[in-house]
C-alpha cells in the first residue's frame, strides 16, 4: 500500500502545494513528511535536539514541532525530553523513513560504488536503502551477476540486463530482506568478487552493525563469500553502534560515505587499513 503524506499548512488555510515553500524570514518550510524526516536526520547526527532549534531550522511554529515530536514518539522513533527529544537508538526506523533520510548522499554514494564494478563481476548486495540506490545505479549496466537477500533490490533489477540471484529465506517485511536458515544454503555456494553492505552503524570498535540479528547473520554469510567488502554508509552511520554485529571492521576493505564524514573518523578507518572514499 502506498500512502501519501498530507500537507500541513503554515498560517494559511488554502495552501495545497506539497512542495516546500519559503516563509517571511526566507527559511524554507516543509511538508509534514519532509519535516519529520528532517527531524530524524538532525537527531541521527546529534542525538538530541531542542524545540527552539527545530523551529529555527525548519521555519515553523513551536506547536507544529511539538506535534511532530509527539507523532515520532508514538511511532517509536524518538523519546521526548523536557524541551526537546532524543533519538531512540534501540528501535529500528521504518524502511520508508530510512529511504528519505540522507537521500541525495545515498545516491551519490551509489554512483561511486557503481564505478568500482567491472563487466563480468559477481556482486553481492545486502538489504538497505543505500544498497537499493546501488542497485538502481547497476540497472544501467550489463554483464553483471547480482546476488541479494533483499526482494526489493531484486525487483529493482528485474527489468535490467543484470543476472539476479535471490538467496531465498523468510521475508522480514520491515526491511524486505530474506533471512533465516533457508537463506543461507544458496549464499554458501557462490563466490562474489565484491559485496556492497548497508549498515545501521559502523565503527572501528563495533564493526558493522544492524538492528536485527537474523539480518546480521545472512549478511555475514554473504560477506564471507566475497573477495572485497565495501561498506556503503552516509556519515550519520559512522561511529554508531546498533544491536547486532554483522562483522568486525577488519573484514572491510573500502568504506564509501559522503563528504560530511569527520576527519578524525576518516583517520580511524584509515589507521586500520581501510580505504575511505567520499562521494
Amino acid at each position: 500500500m502506498i500512502e501519501f503524506a498530507q500537507v500541513e499548512c503554515y498560517n494559511c488555510d488554502t495552501m495545497t502545494n506539497s512542495s516546500p515553500v519559503t516563509g517571511d524570514n526566507g527559511t524554507a518550510r516543509h511538508t509534514t513528511s519532509s519535516r519529520r524526516t528532517a527531524i530524524l536526520e538532525i537527531l541521527t547526527q546529534d542525538g538530541f535536539v531542542d524545540v527552539a532549534r527545530l523551529c529555527n531550522k525548519l521555519g515553523c511554529s513551536e506547536a507544529t514541532v511539538r506535534r511532530d515530536l509527539e507523532y515520532l514518539q508514538r511511532s517509536g522513533r524518538i523519546r521526548r525530553t523536557h524541551g526537546g527529544a532524543l533519538l531512540d537508538s534501540s528501535s529500528e526506523p521504518p524502511f520508508r523513513t530510512k529511504l528519505g533520510t540522507m537521500a541525495e548522499a545515498k545516491r551519490r554514494i551509489a554512483q561511486v560504488a557503481a564505478g568500482l564494478i567491472a563487466e563480468g563481476d559477481a556482486i553481492g548486495l545486502t538489504g538497505g536503502t543505500t544498497t537499493l540506490q546501488v542497485a538502481r545505479a547497476l540497472a544501467l549496466q550489463s554483464g553483471l551477476t547480482v546476488v541479494t537477500n533483499a526482494i526489493n533490490i531484486a525487483m529493482e533489477l528485474a527489468s535490467s540486463d543484470v543476472r539476479v540471484i535471490v538467496t531465498g529465506g523468510e521475508l522480514r517485511g520491515q526491511t524486505f530482506e530474506l533471512v533465516g536458515p533457508l537463506a543461507e544454503p544458496t549464499a554458501t555456494q557462490i563466490h562474489l568478487d565484491r559485496i556492497f553492505v548497508g549498515v545501521d552503524g559502523l565503527s572501528v570498535e563495533g564493526g558493522l552493525t544492524t538492528h536485527n540479528p537474523t539480518e546480521a547473520r545472512i549478511n555475514r554469510v554473504l560477506i564471507d563469500r566475497a573477495s572485497v567488502v565495501v561498506v556503503v554508509a552516509d556519515h550519520t552511520k559512522i561511529r554508531r553502534k546498533t544491536f547486532a554485529q554483522i562483522a568486525p571492521i577488519n573484514l572491510v576493505s573500502v568504506v564509501i560515505t559522503d563528504s560530511e564524514i569527520e576527519d578524525d573518523a576518516r583517520l580511524d578507518f584509515e589507521s586500520v587499513g581501510i580505504r575511505v572514499i567520499t562521494a
